[in-house]
Order: C-alpha cells, then structure tokens, then sequence
C-alpha cells in the first residue's frame, strides 16, 4: 500500500526548490526520515541544501514539522507517517 504526504517549503527553501510545496507517494510505514530522503529525487538542489543537524549550506538553521508539530532530527527515522500527512521544512530567520 501507499500513502500521500504533502511537504510544504518555507520561504528560505522555496527559492531552491523552485517549488512551495510536493506531493509525494510514500510506502506505508514511512517515516519523516524517508520524506526527506526522498526529495534528493524529486528536488536534489532543496535535498543538497538541507544538511545533517538542521542547518543549510549557509549555516542558517531549519526544522522539521509534520502536522504542526516540530519533530526533533533525533526522532525522524521513527516518526511514522499516515496517509494525508504534511511534513514542512522552515527556517525560523525566513518564516513560512
């Protein structure tokens, strides 16, 4: 089975992405982790940009949140996510 997550991009990233927002087809059981993997797919410049412990090429920080709510770089791989979920990516310095 599969599931659509929809990730929405704050305006820090938007730029790089050329895009505000995708629509992914995800395997049941994916986590945030597997989202974000996934966007070196579908947008390898924003998945270039987005470093290991939540901060840009340009040492600007950026967070994680799936429905509304932040979702520390700790717990990405075990953050399991359900069909019509949305997962952003924001810059606390650029809004959203």
């Amino acid at each position: 089975m599969s599931m659509r997550i929809t990730v929405r991009i704050g305006d820090l990233f938007w730029r790089v992405a050329d895009e505000r927002q995708f629509e992914l087809v995800m395997d049941d059981g994916a986590s945030a982790a597997d989202v974000i993997a996934r966007l070196a797919t579908v947008s390898p410049a924003l998945a270039a940009e987005l470093l290991p412990g939540g901060v840009t090429r340009s040492g600007l920080p950026y967070h994680i949140f799936v429905n509304r709510r932040r979702v520390a770089e700790a717990d990405l791989a075990t953050r399991r996510l359900k069909d019509g979920d949305s997962v952003h990516i924001l810059s606390p310095t650029a809004g959203g």
